[in-house]
């Protein structure tokens, strides 16, 4: 459980939230609703008021931050040492050791396995790893396994390329086969087709032989010249013939060498659409297996940017609570934290212009005193040091440098302890020296009133004004009754009224009554001569 601070989920319609820690002042206390700073009222010293109530869901958080600018108490030489000053300088320690527990236990830690533990907090604000064990941030993940990726993305996008452009080779090759192919059947058609015709110019020539020998003999028979006109004839055929055949056997060659010569570029074709298809084949897994190294990279990468978000976190949190508690070493005392944030009770400081340590104790900033005991011992030897000469063992009357003797002021002792026993009403005096040196311009007429003190202090005694009557009074006191607007006079055992018609309380030579007269049971004596017109007496029962 926290000692410094509390946190409530909110329900959207709650607006009052206790606070279960202690605090000096109101302003060492603050609000905060998801972590932003929110105002509110004290509904009374335990509990607040946040106006409109948070939203169902939001965390809120009320937290004490101890003032630890100035110190609580401002411990002075040779002063005595209350349990007010005391209590006060310590509340002040002892709130700032609660805070920083609190902040320590929020922080990240190392646990019983030498692991720190960021208890499930992100990190922020972490620099890019620079060596290998280093944390990586999910910016620092992110950007690197994006270029990773690209770069496998890439690499399968060319493979994939070079298996489109591999199997349109295949395509390409096939169908070159298929054309060489073709071109070597209409080959050897055509070369049938020149063998037929060579037949049959074969044939038609042996025909025309026939024909002419036919001729040569109806020539013979006919005549000479019919004869030569068939040899003639018989010539031309033969020679027409072997001339076809050459022509035929000569087409026939080129359609065969032709479609070889296709059907081995088409054999390479297809070997080296093959080799592609391979490689590319090859190529594609290798990209693969980079694409799913890229990813597995890109997880371990954005682990670890999470941890370390979460790590670089809970750190900025611990030093900012730190930095809350501990302001470093100033010049003079700081009004608030480094943040420019109230001061929390039990801040610390060092003062470099007094070299000492100060404590915030939630008004005021106070010297880390030693134990009771040891400031005791430091009183008495303060005390008995006005000189650096009177360090050391004092054993005999000594005589400073003052040319006063230590025994002398032990000889006052008494009236030292006189003063010091009102140091209450000497710091009264200081509080309003201002007043002191008023008087002290005015010391004549002070002097005059103080020769006739006597006489104030008798009216004082004699005279009060008050609602009710005066305690304890004696004989002849007067009292201005504040109630019943009369003065009145102590007869010794009550008081009685002067009332109004008597214009003087000296003898009046011509007293008028201004109602009847009460004799209160008493005689009346040395009556001189009664007389008027309108006199009346009622003597009632005479006896």
């Amino acid at each position: 459980m926290a000692n410094s601070y509390i946190e409530y989920t909110a329900n959207g319609s709650t607006t009052t939230f206790a606070i279960p820690f202690t605090y000096t002042v109101a302003s060492e206390v603050a609000a905060f609703v998801n972590g932003v700073s929110t105002s509110f009222t004290f509904a009374s010293a335990s509990t607040v008021s946040i106006s409109p109530a948070p939203a169902n869901g939001l965390v809120v958080r009320l937290s004490r931050t101890t003032n630890l600018t100035t110190r609580a108490v401002d411990f002075s030489n040779g002063a005595i040492l209350t349990e007010t000053d005391l209590d006060s300088s310590n509340i002040q320690v002892f709130q700032a050791s609660q805070e920083a527990i609190d902040t320590a236990q929020a922080s990240i830690f190392k646990v019983a396995d030498g692991k720190f533990d960021a208890q499930s907090r992100v990190i922020k604000n972490v620099a890019n790893p620079v060596s290998a064990q280093d944390a990586a941030t999910k910016n620092w993940a992110e950007t690197s396994m994006t270029s990773q990726l690209n770069t496998a993305t890439t690499q399968a996008t060319a493979a994939g390329n070079s298996a489109t452009a591999a199997g349109n080779s295949a395509t390409a090759a096939a169908s070159s086969a298929s054309t060489a192919s073709t071109q070597a059947s209409t080959a050897t058609t055509k070369a049938a087709t020149a063998t037929t015709q060579a037949g049959l110019a074969t044939t038609n020539g042996a025909a025309q032989v026939a024909l002419a020998t036919t001729q040569a003999g109806l020539a013979t028979t006919n005549g000479a010249a019919q004869v030569a006109l068939a040899t003639t004839q018989a010539g031309l055929a033969t020679t027409n013939g072997q001339a076809q055949v050459a022509l035929a056997t000569t087409q026939a060659g080129l359609a065969t060498t032709r479609g070889a010569a296709q059907v081995t570029l088409a054999t390479a074709q297809v070997t080296l659409a093959t080799a592609q298809a391979a490689i590319s084949t090859t190529k594609a897994g290798q990209a693969a297996s980079s694409a799913t190294a890229g990813a597995n990279s890109a997880t371990a990468g954005a682990n670890s940017a999470t941890a370390a978000a979460s790590s670089a976190t809970n750190a900025a949190a611990s030093y900012d609570s730190f930095d809350d508690r501990y302001l470093g070493a100033k010049g003079s005392a700081p009004a608030t934290d480094n943040d420019s944030n109230s001061l929390i009770v039990g801040a610390l400081y060092f003062n470099t212009s007094s070299q000492v340590m100060s404590v915030w104790n939630g008004s005021a900033w106070a010297v880390i005193a030693p134990s009771a005991a040891n400031q005791a011992n430091v009183d008495i030897v303060a005390g008995n040091i006005v000189y650096s000469e009177d360090l050391g063992s004092i054993t005999a009357s000594v005589t400073t440098s003052s040319g006063s003797s230590i025994n002398v002021v032990g000889g006052a002792i008494a009236n030292v302890n006189t003063v010091a026993g009102a140091v209450a009403n000497v710091n009264t005096v200081g509080a309003g020296i201002a007043n002191v040196n008023t008087v002290g311009s005015g010391i004549a007429n002070v002097n005059t009133v103080a020769g006739s003190i006597a006489d104030v202090n008798r009216y004082a005694n004699e005279y009060k004004i008050s609602s009710s009557a005066p305690a304890g009074p004696s004989s002849g006191d007067l009292w201005y009754d504040s109630t019943a607007n009369i003065l009145k006079y102590y007869t010794g055992s009550a008081f009685s009224g002067i009332v109004s018609g008597i214009t003087s309380v000296a003898a009046d030579s011509s007293p008028q009554l201004a109602a009847a007269l009460d004799g209160q049971n008493n005689n009346m004596t040395n009556i001189g001569t009664i007389s008027g017109s309108n006199l009346q007496m009622d003597f009632g029962g005479l006896s």
